[in-house]
């Protein structure tokens, strides 16, 4: 420094006040290193993803993970169901009487669910089964017929699938 001290307390304090500053200085680096460390890992950019810390969920993204479902008013991405009228075949399948899980004979009716499938008998034909729902009044179980013919949450009857490998497979 270009500043002239004359007496040798001011010296001295002087003295003390540029070895603070760079003690300051010299700390300010070492956290800003540690807290760089705590946040990108040890080796900074280049260290591993399976190395790199782990940052803590926040009560935010915790809510949003566990909301589920899409927005309210979103059409949505799923198979499009076929009407009644396009259908080729409607048929009502009823549920069972008694209760798979308790036995229990007291059921209340829920009225039915669609599914649309692709059954394949000599030709192709659009099927629309309305499977039962009922609810056992014991345990307040919902029950659901199954649709005949047919592997649970498959677009495809089996006898198309059958029908699909026999012609992929079979010999000729």
């Amino acid at each position: 420094m270009s500043i002239k001290l004359d007496c040798r307390e001011c010296l001295s304090k002087q003295e003390e006040i540029y070895r603070l500053k760079e003690e300051i200085k010299r700390l300010k680096d070492k956290v800003r290193y540690q807290n760089r460390q705590i946040t990108e890992g040890f080796f900074g950019s280049s260290t591993p993803s399976s190395k790199k810390p782990l940052k803590n969920n926040s009560a935010k993204a915790a809510e949003e993970k566990n909301k589920g479902g899409t927005k309210i008013g979103h059409k949505g991405n799923g198979r499009t169901s076929l009407s009644k009228d396009k259908a080729d075949r409607v048929e009502k399948v009823n549920a069972s009487c008694c209760c798979p899980d308790c036995g229990g004979v007291d059921l209340e009716v829920l009225g039915q669910r669609e599914r649309t499938v692709f059954d394949f008998i000599i030709k192709k034909e659009k099927v629309v089964y309305q499977l039962e729902r009922k609810r056992c009044l014991a345990c307040k179980k919902v029950i659901q017929a199954k649709a005949p013919g047919v592997l649970p949450k498959n677009l495809y009857s089996n006898n198309l699938l059958a029908h699909v490998a026999t012609e992929h497979y079979g010999s000729s």
